[in-house]
């Protein structure tokens, strides 16, 4: 078996937090946007410092802002994880699993946020510098090596004492590296490449110690490296131990770096109510990017369809395929609004491919999400609903339904023979054009009934008064229209809603093909009665 679209395996992410692995795919208009804006502030800074050291100017602040669940953090690890990005260096934070947050807390999580790779780089360029200087003669240089008259005397280069280290084949004198680096850089310079040197990071006590070594680290990255240096810290709230952080790092203005901030609406407006301060420089940022929209149905869509066009090697997921998921998807998140976040979305779709593959289905069929939701979302129903119409028929109701106004004539028409079937009516041989059907109740009242459901309102409040002039014709007029008119002394109004019409949908496809069971045989008199057809 395969899984459906002749995937290999599931496209999308299983869990509700993105991880840099599912974070290689974007998909998503709004998402796309706000990634080229934040890509286009870092080549703008990378451009301004690329020939020349940097200084504190060469500070960058930019905001993201969206509802829970809107795609934000899978943003934020998307852009950590471009390959394509070469002026980079990126350390992303979650705060929210921070306890309790403060300067040195939070410090330590961004220096465990960059890779592991950028410092592995820096340690050999810093080892290598020291290489340099034991070649030309500096004896503290050498004694940092381990470099010795013995090691002369075997062929032993001083290179490859450097080598040795770097690959771990030998180990260096912490004592003497310090010393060594204290002749030759200022104190914050002399710790973070003690650091880096010992894969092994102290922790700071005060905020001079924090900023001076978060600018030295950038530093080094952009003067070594060549990249400037991307903070992500996500889940930004109004707890005084984060506003504290963040104001001070902003006003720090750590050189070749771009600070990106991610947080919630709310939070927001939290933020400005417990520290306007820091409120005041959020709203002064570089880039103030909303993601609003990011969880329209449309977006959603895109972002779909992405993931799976991504994996589908073989081109097997279409045109017509991507269509037709994208019209099952608008039914999902416009009747069930619990749906209408990047983070459901994908949820709903990561369990539907698994049971496409359960069912060997060759697509994410109705049926498919169907099973799905009586897994995921058992108590899930389509609100308003008598008939408990299954979502599959739901689904297949809204992406196939017509003129509505002739489907619901022709299910009206069926609910009378139903009626008349079980002896509840008896309907007329005589029809009258006014009305769309014409029978009569076990007490002989003769009852009309017109469904009016024109898109044009204005139109169907013409169309009613015309049917009413012809009430004289039975002793009861009902018409079901989807028209707000108030109620008259010639006919009784029925508003349905579009809960009711699916039910009457359902009702009649199922009245048509004769697979009417007993449950939903006393269901059916329940939808009469609500209608008035009995």
């Amino acid at each position: 078996m395969t899984y459906p679209y002749g995937l290999k395996s599931n496209p999308y992410p299983s869990s509700p937090t993105p991880t840099e692995q599912d974070a290689k795919i974007l998909g998503g208009t709004k998402h796309q946007e706000a990634k080229n804006s934040i890509v286009e502030c870092i080549s703008d800074l990378y451009k301004q410092t690329s020939r020349r050291n940097s200084d504190e100017n060469d500070f960058r602040l930019i905001t993201v802002v969206q509802d829970v669940g809107s795609g934000k953090t899978h943003l934020a690890l998307h852009i950590k994880t471009l390959k394509t990005r070469q002026d980079i260096v990126t350390a992303y934070v979650d705060l929210s699993t921070i306890s309790p947050k403060t300067n040195e807390s939070i410090y330590s999580a961004i220096m465990r946020g960059f890779s592991r790779e950028m410092f592995s780089e820096l340690r050999t360029k810093f080892l290598m510098q020291i290489c340099e200087r034991a070649q030309k003669g500096d004896a503290l240089a050498k004694k940092v090596l381990g470099y010795g008259f013995l090691d002369r005397l075997k062929g032993i280069t001083i290179k490859q004492k450097a080598e040795d280290i770097i690959y771990d084949k030998n180990i260096m004198s912490q004592e003497t590296l310090r010393s060594y680096l204290g002749a030759h850089y200022s104190q914050h310079e002399s710790a973070v490449i003690q650091n880096i040197i010992s894969n092994s990071f102290d922790r700071v006590t005060n905020l001079d110690d924090l900023h001076g070594r978060l600018a030295v680290t950038c530093k080094f990255f952009h003067n070594l490296l060549g990249k400037v240096t991307l903070f992500e810290l996500d889940e930004l709230d109004a707890q005084e131990g984060t506003l504290e952080f963040v104001k001070s790092l902003i006003n720090a203005h750590i050189p070749a770096s771009v600070l990106l901030l991610i947080t919630t609406p709310s939070l927001y407006l939290d933020i400005q109510k417990v520290n306007p301060s820091v409120f005041d420089r959020l709203e002064k940022a570089n880039y103030k990017i909303d993601l609003a929209g990011a969880n329209s149905v449309d977006e959603l869509i895109e972002i779909a369809i992405e993931y799976i066009k991504e994996a589908d090697k073989t081109e097997r997921f279409n045109k017509k395929e991507q269509h037709d998921l994208a019209a099952k998807i608008r039914v999902l998140c416009d009747e069930f609004p619990e749906f209408r976040n990047v983070r459901s979305i994908i949820n709903i779709l990561n369990h539907a491919i698994e049971q496409g593959y359960e069912l060997d289905a060759s697509e994410i069929t109705e049926t498919v999400i169907d099973e799905t939701i009586k897994h995921t979302y058992p108590g899930l129903k389509i609100k308003g609903s008598i008939m408990e119409v299954p979502i599959s028929e739901f689904i297949k109701i809204k992406r196939t339904a017509g003129a509505t106004q002739d489907q619901v004539k022709q299910a009206i028409a069926n609910l009378v023979n139903y009626a008349h079937e079980i002896g509840n009516v008896s309907k007329s041989a005589m029809q009258n054009p006014s009305f769309d059907v014409v029978y009569s109740d076990p007490f002989g009242t003769k009852i009309g009934i017109a469904v009016v459901m024109n898109d044009n309102h204005a139109k169907n409040f013409e169309v009613i008064s015309n049917v009413v002039k012809s009430s004289a014709f039975v002793d009861k007029l009902i018409i079901i229209t989807n028209t707000s008119i108030p109620q008259s002394n010639l006919a009784t109004i029925v508003n349905v809603d579009k809960s009711k019409v699916i039910d009457l949908l359902y009702f009649n496809n199922k009245y048509t093909e004769r697979k009417l069971d007993e449950p939903e045989s006393e269901k059916v008199k329940i939808l009469a009665k609500t209608i008035s057809v009995i």
